[in-house]
């Protein structure tokens, strides 16, 4: 099992630094991919406490968003947020003797909390917001959109790597035993020093500002685990252990990229803020 969850995070790994890198149409699409595969986990999930989501409509919408911020169309993006509040509100009415209005809660739960996280993934690939970054850097040695993504996933996967190793070593004190009972303080002090060494890190390598990337590790420092904790409640109350197994030795992808779907958003909102 260890060799497997090893051999599939190198080669995931990879994929994820060539795909993040080359960007256009091969990062959405995977965004695409990755958003429709959780939400099929997500919809899963809710089914075993008996909900009935609103599965195909959230899988066109959760495209059809992506898509129009790909094409940079605000107005769909309007409409489509408008629109899925109505239609949710009104299955109500049309599925009167299936769909209850708690059916629709977990619907758009489900959206948010996977549409958000990729969308910001998205928006942060895209450059948009990180052209205007370019003043940060001393020298531009990666394209800031890359540096970005790649800041962001780097330091995630710094926050579980040292959350989880020191966790190991010197983990006593549970940090949420009734949430997760495998998480420790020690281990989350350990994730969030680690996360701030790799933004530093990060920092140094690419000449960017240290004051940005301290605040930026800050931040995902705290949201990172804040995500893994959110899936950890979801899959408990769910009565799982994992939302899926389409990743060999990891679970599903609700599973890997909880963590990104929590520090995406919050990094994508803290560029806008100090732009």
């Amino acid at each position: 099992m260890l060799a497997k969850r090893i051999l599939t995070g190198i080669v995931g790994g990879a994929f994820t630094i060539f795909v993040i890198y080359e960007g256009n149409w091969l990062f959405f699409l995977m965004m695409a991919l990755l958003a429709l595969v959780a939400w099929y986990e997500y919809g899963n999930l809710v089914r075993k406490l008996h909900a009935v989501p609103a599965d195909k409509c959230g899988a066109v919408w959760l495209v059809a968003i992506l898509a129009a911020y790909w094409f940079g169309s605000t107005k769909a993006m309007l409409v489509l947020a408008l629109g899925l509040l109505c239609w949710l509100m009104l299955r109500t009415v049309f599925f009167h003797d299936k769909v209850k209005p708690v059916d629709s809660a977990y619907t758009l739960y489900g959206l948010l909390y996977i549409g958000c996280g990729f969308l910001a993934m998205l928006a942060l690939r895209s450059g948009s917001v990180a052209s205007f970054m370019g003043s940060s850097f001393s020298a531009v040695m990666l394209e800031p959109a890359r540096f970005f993504v790649f800041l962001l996933i780097f330091s995630t996967w710094a926050s579980d790597t040292f959350a989880f190793a020191v966790g190991k070593m010197m983990g006593k004190v549970k940090l949420c035993p009734a949430i997760s009972p495998g998480k420790t303080r020690e281990g989350a002090i350990g994730g969030f020093v680690g996360t701030l060494a790799v933004a530093i890190i990060f920092s140094l390598i690419f000449k960017f500002s240290v004051l940005h990337a301290l605040a930026i590790g800050i931040i995902v420092g705290i949201m990172a685990p804040l995500g893994d904790l959110v899936e950890s409640i979801l899959k408990r109350v769910c009565g799982v252990k994992d939302s899926g197994n389409i990743i060999p030795g990891h679970g599903g992808v609700l599973d890997r990229f909880d963590s990104l779907l929590f520090a995406a958003p919050a990094l994508y909102a803290y560029l806008i803020l100090v732009i």
